[in-house]
């Protein structure tokens, strides 16, 4: 005798196949900017090679030198013992 099928259970729904979701980027374009009603967005301009290599502003590096030298001499002046 044959093996009998199994009848189909009624609680459990039928599997719908599964699609593969493709992600391909930014589907809406950007929004509009309207020039006239002062919307419009300005980057700033890019920053000079001579910035980009300085890092600091020079004038910065010179004054904490000359407030740690300042501070060095008052320490030195603190520190000595009667000379």
């Amino acid at each position: 005798m044959p093996p009998a099928e199994a009848p189909p259970r009624p609680d459990r729904p039928t599997a719908a196949p599964r699609r593969t979701v493709v992600i391909r980027g930014q589907v809406a374009p950007p929004p509009r900017v309207n020039a006239r009603a002062g919307g419009s967005r300005s980057r700033r301009p890019p920053r000079r090679t001579s910035e980009r290599i300085a890092g600091t502003r020079p004038d910065r590096a010179a004054l904490w030198a000359v407030m740690m030298g300042v501070f060095l001499i008052l320490v030195a002046v603190l520190s000595a013992h009667g000379a």
